[in-house]
């Protein structure tokens, strides 16, 4: 199910950049055309809006859902957001202008908080503590395997349609990708309905239970705290350089599609083989090491990636980047699942999903803005010259530094899994 989705809408993020300057009266012509695309940073706001619009939806309801999963159980909620995803790909489809766009993108936002968090607490529910980083490991791989081969089947698609099919209307070209999106979301709704899930408590039960993360230990609640702050952090550090990636790249290194789908492709799939031994090691040496270490890695390389100039040295920042982060999220991911125990971990986890969500929705917004103010401007470093739209990747990278250190100075790992701890271990007794 993951799989397929993410492939569906993977596959529209190599030509969606296309897409909006085509909307917005910028592109008359077919981008592999142009060679690059110089006013493109003229509209990081406009683009940074896309990405928010399907934050600020997906802010305000992953939390509910999260916790609306724990009392009705967490298959019908996926099965639901499942078949939205389905409508909305055909809206995709209908677009004619921007604002068509930011509503799409904004009802995306609502089918997202139905299915990821409380797909992620779905598993969680299903594995003993020893297993989680790596079976998180598995989801991730499994989800982003899609969203590494989803750009290259979208700029596949494109190049079919202008080579083969001779479609030379930049429009129909540019939507030709989205039928695919329709197919792999529709091809992911019979699998929901194959999804099995543990027994939720009685009412009663539940009701007790909900209220663990009231009364829980202090060193849990400041963990938990913690990575709330971590997460919105992180959302904030996301929106000052991961939507703006394809406009530098359409601004700064090539206009043709195949340069985004070269970047995105090589290194998410290299990333992608760090992301199970991570997992492993995660599960038999401890969480926070590789936390830190792969969140500290990937700052890094989002800070060097202003000074790339051609698609070969993006695309090996961009690939160390990507095998820090898949390195760390599996650990993250079975951390929060460590701290607090399966009858509120939905709401946990859709919470962590809501904070993230909020520094999403206004991260994009101000990195566009920046961005857009500076695409012009030229940065001297001694003797090395960068554009000026570095200011918004280094912004985001500090950001995300902070957020490590939040997380170093107040998170801690649980001995034991919260399921396995009686109330007198659960509560703070003094």
């Amino acid at each position: 199910m993951s799989f397929l989705i993410s492939l569906g809408f993977g596959a529209i993020l190599g030509v969606l950049p296309y897409y909006m300057l085509y909307l917005v009266g910028e592109l008359t012509e077919l981008p592999e055309e142009l060679g690059r695309i110089g006013t493109a940073g003229g509209y990081a706001l406009e683009y940074g809006a896309l990405m928010s619009a399907f934050m600020l939806t997906r802010a305000l309801l992953a939390r509910y859902f999260g916790s609306l999963s724990d009392r009705v159980g967490r298959k019908r909620l996926i099965i639901v957001g499942t078949a939205m995803y389905v409508f909305l790909s055909f809206a995709y489809i209908l677009s004619t202008t921007l604002t068509q766009l930011y509503l799409i993108r904004g009802l995306q936002g609502v089918a997202s908080a139905m299915v990821w968090p409380v797909a992620e607490a779905l598993l969680m529910d299903s594995t003993e503590q020893e297993f989680r980083a790596r079976a998180m490991a598995l989801y991730m791989i499994s989800t982003n395997v899609a969203w590494i081969l989803g750009p290259a089947i979208g700029v596949a698609a494109y190049k079919i349609g202008v080579r083969y099919l001779r479609i030379s209307d930049v429009g129909a070209a540019l939507r030709f990708p989205f039928l695919f999106l329709t197919v792999f979301s529709a091809a992911g709704l019979p699998a929901t309905f194959l999804l099995s899930e543990r027994r939720l408590p009685s009412p009663k039960t539940r009701k007790e239970d909900s209220r663990v993360d009231v009364d829980m230990h202090r060193t849990v609640r400041r963990s938990l705290n913690a990575i709330y702050v971590m997460a919105l952090a992180n959302g904030f550090a996301m929106g000052f350089s991961g939507p703006l990636m394809g406009l530098f790249v359409v601004q700064f290194i090539s206009s043709d599609p195949a340069a985004l789908a070269i970047v995105t492709t090589v290194s998410g799939a290299i990333g992608l083989a760090a992301a199970y031994p991570a997992g492993k090691l995660a599960d038999a040496f401890g969480r926070r090491p590789i936390i830190i270490t792969g969140g500290l890695a990937s700052r890094l390389m989002t800070a060097l990636m202003p000074f790339s100039s051609d698609v070969e040295g993006l695309t090996a920042l961009a690939t160390v980047r990507s095998i820090a982060f898949n390195s760390s999220q599996p650990a993250m991911r079975a951390l929060q699942a460590d701290l607090v125990p399966e009858s509120v971990r939905g709401r946990i986890f859709g919470t962590v999903q809501a904070m993230f969500n909020v520094g999403a929705v206004v991260g994009p917004l101000l990195g566009g803005q920046l961005y857009g103010h500076f695409h012009e401007v030229t940065l001297s470093l001694g003797p090395i010259s960068v554009p000026g739209v570095a200011l918004s990747f280094w912004v985001g990278a500090l950001i995300g530094i902070f957020s490590i250190i939040v997380f170093a100075a107040f998170v801690e790992e649980p001995r034991a899994p919260p399921s396995r701890l009686n109330s007198a271990e659960l509560l703070d007794a003094g």
